[in-house]
């Protein structure tokens, strides 16, 4: 029942209620009227009987006559008669029927005995009745009045004061139910309800934000990826959301064996509790930072980064806690750093590993004193490996190779790689450089047998390095470097063999850093020449050709050899650009000597095996159309390494160069390895002899073998060939006589200018003519 009908049944029940109760207040009203005027009429009679009593007593006296007394007592109770009462004396003491003469009337009497009279006094109840039915019409009418006036004044209230407050009770009542879009009336009133509104609305306002807030938490709280746990002091759990149940695989939120009122100590690892413990111990006295613990869970451990933080609620202390599950994240981390540290391959330590535990081994040495070594080792034609057999075959031969080096070390030592194929090793506490010589030589040894590759086997010829410390150098960094300075001087020495450090390498590889910088600028200044070694027939001794040879004019150190500066444009790789100018400035000057009516011979230039790996057969052709040259007039020379490192790009390139009509020489033939079995495969159109068979002849039997053979194995294939090194008479008879009548070399003649070999050409036009 709403407060508006209870008021108004409230007002009626109330004027009912006085209406009830006046009703038993007439009555007992109207009988007290009629009691008290029993009592006034008793009080005449006593009164009347008191003065005859007192009469009596004068007659006895003798102070007056009785009759004389007797009228007096009649003239008295006269006296005493007035309306509302009558007062009667019958002296025979009997009342006659009839008396009193009124209907309605309370009647007392009293017999005086000495004179045997009977008073009587009755008292008329006429004007009582009247006077009660007066009073209770007019109460009867002031009831109607307020029956009437509480009605208007029941509809006042319920307007202006009860339905207010049901207005304001209703909002209330929504607002509970969560209903915080309602209106809240009433607010610009200026009385108590207007106060009441006004608070109301700041406190639906201030529910609307409290329940966005909270929504908004709990949409954060049961999706976000990371577990969040509210404790108290105590550090038990009162409420976590659904990534902690499944974080510490419990059942959610409202189950007996869920995380509710559970110790966040218990579900972690027993050896990690104390440091929960001192997380929220100390949580007030450090900065805010993550811990990465084990959590014991059903399905098995995890571990889990945590971090603790105060929460006070209205004056209660507590922890809010926030628990990643890192399992992943550090397995990563540590894959990484493995991967960091490690080389994936082999699983030896990598180079910044190696730096690591070289710059260990220097603080070692310079605490105690100690000596030792670092040993740098690579691998010869390990790329050929690679293009032949393939990638598989050449991982499969760097872990018989780091197995074999590992083999030959203390248990003390190190070795880890630091390249593709480059090894280094750390030597603890050498007593000697001969001991460390020993070492490389026992490594060296371990190479003596062959690596089976593909089912067949292969020889594997490395080459090392070694630095001392603190002999050398003693700085980290250094070491490494000077054991590769000397592991290159180990290869040029021919390779399988180990070479110390010596300052002079040092010295020679600075020089090399230097020319590579000298090398581009010379290019870009225009300092290389090409001088052209005459190919002469030994039949007409006429000129058949040229060989293109570069040359280094530097301004400040005059002629720089090519075997000085052609290793180091290849190591850096210079030797692409640099064999792109050759070309490009061989068919130029074909050109001007077409151009000034000449007739060219063929011009020969060397490729790299670096520069035939970098480029295709059309950037050769574009080079060679950019001039307008005719492409008989080109021959491109190969050495067999440079086929061999890269066979299936070689055989494309070479292919599609002799389709264009470019000539193809295979340079140096007779000293690579495995030559023959892909002679036949090479789309090359000239063999030259390398010098170093051309000097032999004709007094060395083997070399006379060797070079008749090559001679004889062109003829039968359809290719030219053409002796380099020619140097003497009987070198030039022996190779006629075999039918080898094409020769370069200083017995015909040597590298020239261009203008020089500009007057060669108008000679033999001349001699043409």
């Amino acid at each position: 029942m709403t407060l508006r009908r209870k008021m108004r049944w409230l007002t009626w029940v109330g004027l009912i209620g006085c209406l009830m109760a006046a009703i038993p207040a007439l009555y007992l009203l109207r009988h007290g009227l009629i009691a008290e005027r029993e009592r006034t009429t008793g009080a005449l009679v006593t009164s009347s009987t008191t003065m005859l009593r007192e009469l009596n007593a004068g007659v006895e006296a003798g102070a007056v006559a009785r009759d004389d007394a007797q009228a007096q007592a009649r003239l008295a109770l006269r006296a005493l008669a007035g309306d509302p009462f009558h007062v009667a004396v019958f002296t025979d003491g009997v009342v006659p029927p009839g008396w009193p003469p009124v209907e309605h009337a309370v009647v007392a009497q009293g017999r005086f005995e000495p004179w045997g009279w009977t008073v009587v006094a009755a008292g008329n109840l006429d004007d009582l009745e009247r006077a009660f039915v007066t009073e209770a019409l007019a109460f009867g009418l002031f009831l109607s009045v307020l029956l009437v006036a509480s009605w208007p004044l029941s509809v006042f209230l319920s307007q202006n004061v009860v339905g207010p407050i049901e207005g304001l009770s209703t909002r209330m009542r929504l607002l509970t139910e969560g209903r915080t879009d309602v209106d809240i009336p009433g607010r610009d009133r200026r009385d108590e309800f207007g106060a009441m509104a006004r608070a109301m609305e700041f406190f639906r306002r201030s529910a609307v934000a409290l329940i966005e807030r909270d929504e908004r938490m709990a949409g954060i709280m049961n999706n976000v990826g990371e577990a969040i746990l509210l404790l108290d002091a105590e550090g038990r759990i009162e409420q976590h959301n659904p990534a902690a149940a499944a974080l510490f695989g419990v059942p959610a939120a409202g189950r007996a064996d869920g995380l509710g009122g559970r110790s966040l100590a218990g579900l972690f690892a027993e050896a990690d509790r104390p440091r929960i413990q001192s997380l929220m111990t100390d949580v007030d006295a450090r900065p805010a930072r993550a811990e990465a613990l084990v959590v014991e869970r059903p399905g098995g451990r995890i571990e889990a980064s945590l971090a603790v933080s105060p929460l006070v609620v209205r004056g209660k202390p507590g922890f809010v806690c926030t628990l990643t599950d890192v399992t992943q994240r550090l397995r990563h981390e540590r894959e990484l750093m493995r991967l960091a540290t490690r080389d994936r391959l082999t699983g030896l330590p990598n180079r910044a590993m190696v730096e690591t535990l070289l710059e260990a081994a220097v603080q070692r040495g310079r605490r105690t004193g100690g000596r030792f070594a670092v040993l740098c080792l690579d691998l010869s034609r390990f790329k050929l490996v690679t293009d032949t057999l393939g990638h598989q075959a050449g991982e499969e031969l760097l872990l018989e190779v780091a197995r074999r080096i590992a083999a030959s070390l203390g248990p003390a030592d190190q070795v880890g790689r630091i390249g593709t194929d480059d090894f280094a090793v750390i030597l603890e506490r050498v007593a000697d450089d001969s001991e460390a010589a020993a070492v490389a030589e026992r490594i060296l040894a371990a190479f003596d047998t062959p690596v089976t590759l593909v089912g067949s086997e292969h020889y594997v010829r490395p080459s090392v390095g070694i630095a001392l410390f603190p002999d050398h150098t003693e700085e980290p960094h250094e070491l490494i470097r000077s054991a590769d300075t000397a592991l290159y001087a180990a290869k040029r020495l021919g390779g399988r063999r180990h070479a110390f450090f010596r300052k002079e390498l040092a010295d020679q590889a600075r020089r090399h850093l230097a020319l590579d910088g000298d090398l581009r600028s010379a290019l870009a200044h225009g300092q290389f020449r090409l001088h052209y070694q005459p190919k002469v027939s030994l039949i007409d001794f006429a000129l058949e050709g040229f060989e293109a040879l570069l040359r280094w004019e530097n301004p400040g150190q005059g002629m720089i050899s090519p075997g000085e500066f052609i290793p180091v444009a290849e190591e850096t790789g210079f030797i692409v650009p640099l064999g792109d100018w050759v070309l490009d400035e061989a068919c130029r000057q074909q050109r001007a000597w077409l151009d000034q009516g000449l007739d060219p011979v063929p011009v020969a230039v060397n490729i790299s095996p670096r520069h035939l790996r970098h480029r295709t057969a059309e950037d050769f052709r574009r080079i060679v159309d950019r001039h307008g040259l005719p492409p008989g007039l080109i021959e491109l020379e190969i050495t067999e390494g440079a086929v061999m490192q890269d066979l299936d790009h070689a055989l494309a390139v070479l292919g599609a160069l002799k389709a264009m009509g470019i000539r193809v020489a295979v340079d140096d033939f007779g000293t690579g390895h495995s030559s023959l079995s892909y002679l036949k495969r090479l789309p090359i159109t000239t063999l030259k002899i390398d010098r170093s068979f051309i000097n032999g002849v004709p007094l060395e039997r083997e070399d006379a073998g060797i070079v008749t053979t090559i001679i004889a194995m062109a003829d039968m294939l359809g290719l030219d060939v053409v002796a380099e090194g020619v140097e003497k008479t009987e070198q030039a008879n022996f190779l006629r006589h075999h039918n080898c009548t094409l020769v370069q070399g200083w017995l015909t003649g040597r590298p020239v200018p261009a203008d020089a070999a500009l007057d060669l050409l108008a000679k033999r036009l001349r001699e043409t003519a």
